[in-house]
């Protein structure tokens, strides 16, 4: 036994140090934690005995176990993503997730970042949740070196946890919606391909949805915009004099600001053509009309993750978590029979509204 414990009693800390790993680490060898390696988990019970380490004998009761959980949002600079869901409710959610188990949420609006690991005012993190937003490689390092369960929210990762919005099943309701209630409906895509866990998931949901349902639909009518100021009277024109009736967005955002574009060109929603986003989100309250969405289901997505997390360190389950979460159809107003009101000019010009989409 080394000097620093021979005239005191060994704590975590002692086995953490002399193992050289975290004090977490050796808290969850010491209760029976599957998530910990077996090699890991010889050497910190060795050194333990060596160290003449006495475990107190303490029944953990759910109810008085707090977990410090470290939720990861996208950056602070990222002014927009309040568009897209409440945080406050994605809080709320995870931590309902958790039940009677008491979760020390401890959220970060600064990005992923491994200051959290470093400071030790902030106590052991016993799980970590990436919400709309992915782990760089050094996080994750430092996630699986130290055995902490993670799941990612709305971001999919084959290597880790994550439950995610059934983008492909929505993306199937809102064309089915448009199927219902437009006649001879032929609709294209706006799409945003810098979030690809998302993007691609609609765009394949979609494209098997309009070969289900035996909708016209080639790979034509896809378009990839690179921001939300390419959505122009010019485009729209564009695409209402090749014949499309329907718009789909790829979000929220992008349907609110095609229906200004349009609005400011003398043209009608639906008159002119049907309009769809995705999300649910606060910004459809920016328009006076009520545009058809889907629900992301932010409430649900939170709940799954908490739950899991949950049963992996108190239960101490074995499962993974790969779920997609259906969200609702959402009605609205942007949806209907088609009456053109005039062909659009491709020189209108128009002011709408200003922000850009990442």
């Amino acid at each position: 036994m080394n000097g620093d414990t021979t005239n005191r009693k060994v704590t975590v800390y002692d086995i953490a140090e002399r193992a050289n790993v975290s004090a977490g680490t050796v808290s969850r060898v010491l209760n029976d934690s599957s998530l910990v390696s077996g090699d890991v988990r010889d050497r910190v019970l060795r050194i333990a005995d060596e160290l003449g380490y006495l475990k107190r004998h303490i029944r953990r009761h759910r109810g008085r176990t707090i977990l410090n959980v470290a939720l990861f949002l996208p950056g602070g600079g990222s002014n927009y993503v309040h568009l897209f869901y409440d945080t406050a409710e994605l809080i709320h959610a995870v931590s309902a997730g958790f039940g009677e188990v008491r979760a020390n949420i401890i959220a970060l609006t600064d990005g992923p970042s491994v200051q959290l690991f470093e400071n030790k005012k902030s106590g052991t993190i016993d799980a970590c949740v990436f919400g709309f937003t992915t782990p760089g490689d050094e996080l994750l390092r430092i996630i699986d070196e130290r055995n902490i369960p993670a799941v990612l929210i709305n971001r999919i990762d084959p290597a880790h946890n994550y439950v995610v919005s059934d983008h492909a099943a929505g993306m199937r309701k809102l064309l089915r919606e448009l199927v219902r209630v437009v006649p001879d409906v032929r609709p294209c895509y706006l799409g945003f391909p810098d979030i690809p866990q998302v993007s691609d998931l609609r765009r394949e949901g979609l494209r098997h949805a309009a070969l289900e349902l035996g909708v016209p639909f080639s790979a034509a009518a896809m378009m990839d915009l690179a921001s939300i100021r390419d959505i122009t009277p010019a485009l729209l024109g564009r695409l209402l004099g090749e014949g499309y009736n329907a718009i789909l967005c790829f979000n929220d955002v992008f349907a609110v600001y095609t229906y200004q574009c349009a609005l400011a060109m003398g043209l009608r929603v639906p008159g002119d053509f049907s309009l769809t986003g995705f999300d649910n989100s606060p910004v459809r309250s920016l328009v006076t009309d009520s545009i058809v969405s889907v629900d992301l289901n932010v409430p649900e997505l939170g709940f799954q993750a908490g739950r899991w997390l949950r049963d992996t360190i108190i239960e101490k389950t074995r499962t993974t978590l790969k779920l997609h979460v259906p969200g609702d159809l959402i009605p609205g107003t942007t949806v209907g029979p088609g009456t053109p009101s005039r062909p659009p000019g491709h020189g209108d010009r128009v002011a709408c509204i200003q922000g850009e989409q990442t």
